[in-house]
């Protein structure tokens, strides 16, 4: 079963664990034996598995869902084929278990919790459309006269939910269906599926990270060396103020919100408004990092100890007196370092949802010769089928109205109708039928209509009789002619063509006249009427009138009455002199010459 569904490439069903599961894009994910895992965004142990293409479906017995139809019509005719498959899209279990097992060899603790949850794909933004297609030069040649497959159905919608399955069925006709059958043998044939859909995944879209670094030192050294000799001073003064100030400031942007879509405003006004405070901060010399330090005083005069001026009592009481001299030969040394670190680090980042599409295709191949080795499977999915078979077996009869008797629907019929009835045995419903042919039929140029009835598994040669009874309706009679007459009576048949001849005979009759004959003996016109016997009821059927100046001498015309009665007419002349009636006769012939009477 594991070399067929390798050799079967084939169709899909998406089987989704928990529709609520998300999976990260970026990170986690990898490849294990040619299958893609997708790490959970909220928990990391747990990896969703991506099928690699779509495959037949299988039932719980091991069974696939294909069904492969060539049927065989009577008589050679009406040949053709179906076809029918299940497909899915997901992994084997064991082929499942084999990843679960390398994944905690490779990560300790991972477990795989089923298909990547996944979603129908999206067409001008509409969800559903275009999810789920045949591609097959076969099943997809329906248009034209010579068109392979008369029909293909699918369900249209790709099976992206646990344990949901698509379905194909499609009727073919005897060249599409020996084309599918023999494709089907190969290696590679010619149906394939192609299923489109997508997956969320949370994917990191902008990442802002803003440091900053500052450095004050400060020095400070003065020196001062002071010789004081009697009331002169000479001092030296040498200061060395040196002041180095750095600054590092650092900001490193990541963003594709451009391309993903995502909307980023706020964060970047946070960021600008954190940079502005930050630089503010750095180069701020009275409040901010760079504030001067509180610089040492330099040696100045008054600073030398143990030198002291006379103080103001000393010069008003003590009068005019010289001090006690001093002698200053003091060095005074001084050294101070004033060294400020100042570091920043802030990290902003916003992740998005984005929506994956996955495109995949399968073949259907190499069936037949996988199963072949096995004739039980190739019974299972590879049929011929005889449509002669007697429970399947149809029959048409054929009623169409005698060509002789179509004139007649314009002069004495409206429709002729039949009722047909097939009776079975015990168990089974009797077949009845009505069929009508009108005048409206006829001109139409339908003359026949036909009646179909199912043989219903019956094994000798009686299932071709069948009963049938005729009801023809006259133009200007409410009586409706009945064959055969009586209620409740019909009449047995079991030809395949039966032809409907009305219950009466037609005459076609001839009527000539010389009409020099008419000049002669100053005969304006002549009149025929012919009386005839139809459905039991005497009636004067038609009339003719035959005049001295028609440029016709003969007249034909059609006459129709009761099986074995006679047809009467009577012929009137008209001259200058007044109109002669003679006594009606039978019509002995088909063709009638009138000649008028001696006296007139």
């Amino acid at each position: 079963m594991k070399t067929v569904v390798v050799l079967i490439g084939s169709l899909f069903l998406f089987g989704i664990t928990d529709m609520s599961a998300q999976v990260n894009l970026d990170e986690g994910r990898m490849i294990i034996n040619g299958v893609q895992l997708l790490q959970d965004s909220n928990d990391s142990s747990k990896y969703y598995y991506l099928p690699d293409y779509p495959r037949l479906a299988l039932k719980d017995d091991g069974d696939f869902e294909l069904m492969c139809m060539k049927y065989i019509g009577q008589g050679g005719k009406a040949s053709g084929g179906l076809f029918h498959a299940l497909i899915q899209f997901d992994l084997p279990e064991e082929v499942v278990a084999g990843l679960e097992k390398e994944l905690k060899n490779r990560t300790g603790n991972g477990e795989i919790a089923g298909v990547v949850p996944m979603k129908q794909a999206i067409k001008d933004g509409e969800d559903g459309l275009a999810s789920f297609k045949i591609v097959s030069s076969i099943l997809n040649n329906t248009d034209g006269e010579e068109a392979f497959t008369a029909n293909i159905i699918t369900s249209g919608h790709a099976p992206l939910y646990k344990n949901s399955k698509a379905a194909i069925a499609a009727k073919l006709n005897q060249e599409g269906a020996t084309l599918l059958w023999e494709s089907l043998q190969g290696q590679t044939s010619d149906v394939s599926v192609v299923v489109n859909g997508y997956y969320e995944a949370k994917v990191k879209g902008y990442n802002a990270v803003v440091s900053a670094e500052m450095s004050n030192i400060y020095e400070h050294y003065s020196k001062i060396l002071s010789q004081q000799k009697e009331f002169t001073k000479r001092q030296i003064r040498k200061i060395n103020d040196d002041m180095l100030q750095d600054q590092v400031l650092k900001i490193d942007v990541f963003d594709r919100s451009a391309g993903l879509g995502i909307k980023t405003d706020d964060i970047d006004g946070i960021l600008n408004i954190v940079t502005d405070k930050l630089i503010e901060l750095m180069f701020d010399a009275e409040m901010g990092w760079a504030k001067q330090p509180e610089k040492e005083t330099v040696v100045e005069q008054g600073q030398i100890k143990g030198r002291r001026e006379r103080g103001f009592f000393s010069k008003v009481f003590g009068g005019a007196r010289n001090e006690k001299y001093v002698t200053d030969d003091q060095f005074v040394l001084k050294k101070r370092k004033d060294v400020r670190t100042n570091k920043f680090y802030l990290n902003l980042s916003k992740s998005t949802t984005i929506k994956v599409p996955v495109y995949s295709s399968g073949n259907i191949s190499g069936l037949y010769q996988t199963f072949s080795e096995d004739p039980k499977s190739v019974d299972k999915y590879f049929r011929v089928v005889n449509l002669e078979d007697k429970d399947f077996l149809k029959r048409q009869v054929i009623f169409q109205l005698d060509g002789e008797y179509i004139d007649s629907f314009k002069e004495i019929l409206n429709s002729v109708s039949v009722s047909f009835k097939k009776t079975y045995g015990e168990g089974q419903e009797d077949v009845t039928r009505d069929i009508v042919i009108s005048r409206n039929d006829l001109e139409k140029g339908a003359d026949y209509q036909n009646v179909f009835y199912p043989r219903l598994g019956i094994e000798d040669a009686s299932w071709l009789d069948f009963d049938y009874k005729i009801s023809w309706n006259l133009k200007g009679d409410d009586k409706t002619i009945y064959i055969p007459k009586g209620k409740g009576k019909w009449m047995t048949g079991n030809d395949a063509s039966i032809a409907l001849t009305p219950p009466f005979k037609k005459r076609v009759v001839q009527i000539d006249a010389d009409r020099t004959f008419f000049k002669e003996k100053n005969i304006q016109a002549c009149s025929v009427r012919f009386f005839t016997i139809l459905n039991g009821n005497p009636t004067p059927q038609k009339a003719i009138v035959l005049r001295k100046n028609d440029t016709e001498n003969t007249t034909k015309i059609n006459l129709y009455h009761d099986k074995d009665e006679p047809i009467i007419y009577q012929v009137s002349w008209y001259s200058t002199n007044g109109p002669t009636e003679l006594e009606a006769k039978p019509l002995e012939s088909d063709y009638v010459f009138l000649l008028p009477p001696q006296e007139l």
